[in-house]
């Protein structure tokens, strides 16, 4: 249990280690782009933006991303476990034997879990905190909370078995309604990504057919080219100008490509994390577009 308890703690630094990379290396992206404007072309821009997104903030959503389908997994299991642990109940045997006796069961993803469950109780740890010790290995808040109310009942002498089984028909119902969210949701997911790809599209249309061309109209004497001063080697006031409008276009597009997926997640998962697979694609959509059609 020690070394379960040490990955995971290791995992957690990992993963918020990376999410400061992440917030650390788009800081610094944004520092050299605005300080740099003077010679920085389209392309530029675009990797220093994109490169703190692949080295740090996908590493943070994989890990991210795993812990959250595998609580989902061992979630789709602990019904199953919990009906069995009735059946037992309601055949003769006390609760403490009925779960150490399911270690016989196969329950694939839980198995450790259970094992780890029943070996707690027959090391004499209180049953109380052997299910909360239980619904931290699981790692589901949701899970936790409902095992109290599990220990709230018990200790005013409910009968645990039938809370169990409301439990186990309680998460089974969840989980049914998640994923008849998801499949219903499907459908707005790729609208979504319809909707994302005419907003590139249009930004990318607007800038090489509209913009580009007032750059090359700039008038030097004007106020605004006056004001960002230049120097030998660095681009011409009109480029320097179509930089800076290009820079924001590109920064308000990642934004709308990471908030866009989370949103996903949230949408069909009910999870922000669950989104991380979305984000990663508009993040490479947005590069793709950006990076060989500006």
């Amino acid at each position: 249990m020690d070394n379960n308890n040490s990955d995971k703690k290791i995992k957690e630094i990992l993963k918020y280690l990376f999410l400061g990379l992440s917030i650390l290396g788009f800081l610094v992206a944004l520092f050299l782009i605005f300080t740099q404007i003077s010679i920085l072309d389209a392309q530029k821009v675009n990797l220093y933006l994109v490169v703190p997104a692949v080295v740090f903030l996908v590493p943070y959503l994989s890990l991210s991303l795993y812990e959250v389908k595998s609580v989902a997994s061992k979630m789709e299991v602990v019904p199953r476990f919990l009906r069995d642990v009735v059946d037992s109940v309601e055949s003769g045997t006390d609760i403490v034997s009925s779960i150490r006796n399911s270690v016989k069961n196969q329950y694939g993803v839980l198995n450790e879990d259970i094992k780890k469950l029943s070996n707690q109780l027959s090391w004499g740890v209180d049953f109380e905190q052997a299910l909360l010790n239980f619904a931290d290995n699981v790692g589901s808040k949701d899970l936790k909370r409902d095992l109290r109310l599990v220990i709230e009942a018990r200790r005013v002498g409910g009968h645990v078995e039938k809370i169990l089984r409301e439990l186990s028909l309680k998460i089974t119902t969840e989980l049914l309604r998640t994923k008849e969210r998801t499949s219903n949701l499907a459908s707005n997911t790729f609208t979504g990504y319809i909707s994302f790809l005419i907003f590139l599209g249009i930004i990318i249309l607007v800038y090489n057919n509209l913009f580009v061309g007032l750059g090359a109209q700039v008038d030097p004497t004007s106020e605004l080219a006056q004001s960002i001063p230049t120097e030998t080697g660095e681009l011409s006031r009109g480029d320097r100008i179509l930089n800076l409008y290009l820079t924001l276009f590109i920064l308000l597009t990642y934004e709308l490509a990471i908030l866009s997926g989370f949103l996903f997640g949230l949408m069909q998962e009910n999870n922000l994390i669950a989104g991380a697979p979305h984000v990663v694609l508009l993040v490479v959509m947005s590069f793709i577009g950006f990076f060989f059609f500006i």
